[in-house]
């Protein structure tokens, strides 16, 4: 069944739930749109609540800077303000910012935009956390005892992002504000279509709602799903390897809207679906895909400490099986340059640095996602070289040359993948992942052994099971 985006009615103070908040963990890389002090404080409005249209089938311009093109936010490899190259570092979620304003129990300068919009966000259906509400005093306050850090002292660890309580239901969203301009809003709201949220293949995180903000008109305030970074934890075994790899090359596989038969793939395609253009991604590294960890995870967690518990305890077991759960479901995130039904684009912007990157000579996107994933699989799976995932490498290689006209479309590289792990047998699918160095031969044998009984025994109880999105 498809996620309706149409307009609700805001809800009433007296239909607010018992307060059950969490703070939601960032969900892209992205640079903060700037915003002037008296828009980001701004007053109380009236909330005025946006209505998803039909399928948007214009294609997206050319040029990177376009105010109506692909979007004016960094999602690429400015993190903290300084250029990274390579594999992003992401900010620890579980690190608390050494600030004294905290401390003192006061919101840090980069949490004013929604304790300022606490209100319209309430009345547009959206509950923040206790933090940020008018009437908040910090919990530990006239002075903090013991070692213990009240939920309230979590911080926000990237401005343009919070989370919030669906009232209706009291599910734990997303919020993200960024420009109208952005492709973002445009290709979430044509992959709310119904063709394409009920699809197994599509691997785009939902868009669930978006706001039009009541202080800054160019800003909307998007609502997405609860998920979690797909590094906590990493894959365990040679099997989660092939389940991850498997899942995000079988979302590039279909027809796309400018080479018949499927010879062309991207980042997004329809599935075969003709009524539906393609996606180039352009940025699909891994920083900008997460998965649905619920079933690992059926306590939940805290969005910001991901060793925690919604209320800032301490996970007993912050590393469990995927394979145990049955399985995860990754998406992919962050569509902020992406474009639409484009043979050829400009810019520079992205968390890998491909040797295409242009602001002046239009280059492939759909190429540039193949060479994208590509070292999206040397950087996420390949770190430390683990012992068990030889097999990966020559798939890399397949997909990374430096000329674009050198690699496969991504058709090209699923079929590759399929004829690799065709190879694979069960014994390598049990494998731990293990470090080359570091274990005496006898901690090896031993956990080796433990590792395979307990896969078998997961595999054959566990069942995959694949639940929607909230």
């Amino acid at each position: 069944m498809a996620l309706q985006l149409a307009a609700t009615k805001p809800a009433t103070n007296d239909s607010l739930p018992t307060e059950q908040i969490l703070l939601q963990d960032p969900i892209s890389e992205g640079v903060e749109p700037p915003l002037s002090p008296d828009k980001a404080l701004g007053s109380n409005l009236s909330p005025k609540r946006s209505s998803v249209a039909t399928p948007y089938n214009t294609p997206l311009p050319l040029s990177p800077t376009s105010p109506t093109g692909v979007s004016l936010i960094q999602t690429g490899p400015l993190i903290d303000g300084e250029y990274r190259e390579g594999i992003p570092e992401i900010t620890s979620s579980s690190a608390e910012p050494k600030d004294d304003r905290i401390t003192k129990g006061e919101l840090l300068p980069r949490e004013l935009f929604w304790a300022a919009r606490h209100d319209f966000l309430k009345r547009s259906g959206y509950l923040l956390r206790p933090r940020y509400r008018p009437d908040w005093k910090a919990s530990w306050l006239p002075e903090r005892s013991g070692d213990s850090s009240p939920e309230d002292a979590i911080v926000l660890s990237r401005g343009h992002l919070a989370d919030a309580v669906r009232i209706s239901d009291d599910k734990t969203v997303y919020l993200k504000y960024s420009f109208k301009s952005s492709s973002e809003l445009d290709i979430g709201r044509f992959l709310a279509s119904e063709d394409l949220l009920e699809d197994p293949r599509n691997h785009a995180m939902p868009l669930l709602d978006f706001l039009e903000d009541e202080i800054d008109p160019e800003i909307v305030i998007l609502v997405f799903p609860l998920l979690r970074r797909m590094d906590k934890p990493r894959p365990a075994s040679v099997r989660e390897c092939v389940y991850f790899i498997e899942q995000t090359l079988e979302v590039r596989l279909g027809v796309s809207s400018r080479t018949p038969g499927g010879t062309q793939a991207s980042a997004l395609q329809c599935h075969r679906n003709p009524k539906f253009t393609n996606f180039p991604h352009r940025d699909c590294a891994w920083a900008n895909i997460m998965m649905d960890a619920r079933r690992m995870f059926p306590g939940g967690w805290h969005p910001q400490k991901y060793g925690c518990l919604p209320d800032g305890q301490v996970l007993k077991n912050p590393n469990p099986s995927r394979t145990a759960a049955g399985g995860v479901r990754y998406y992919f995130i962050d569509f902020g340059i992406s474009t639409r039904g484009q043979d050829k684009t400009l810019g520079i912007l992205g968390q890998e640095r491909a040797p295409e990157l242009s602001t002046k000579v239009p280059y492939d996107p759909y190429k540039l996602d193949v060479y994208i994933l590509g070292m999206m699989y040397q950087n996420f799976l390949m770190e430390g070289r683990p012992f068990g995932l030889d097999f990966v490498i020559p798939l890399i290689e397949y997909m990374t040359p430096e000329t674009p006209d050198d690699r496969p479309t991504a058709a090209e590289a699923l079929e590759r993948f399929k004829t690799i792990q065709a190879t694979l047998t069960t014994s390598q699918l049990s494998q731990r992942l293990r470090p080359l160095k570091g274990e005496s031969t006898a901690s090896r044998i031993v956990k080796d052994a433990y590792y395979r009984i307990c896969d078998r025994w997961w595999t054959f109880w566990s069942k995959p099971k694949q639940t929607p999105l909230p």
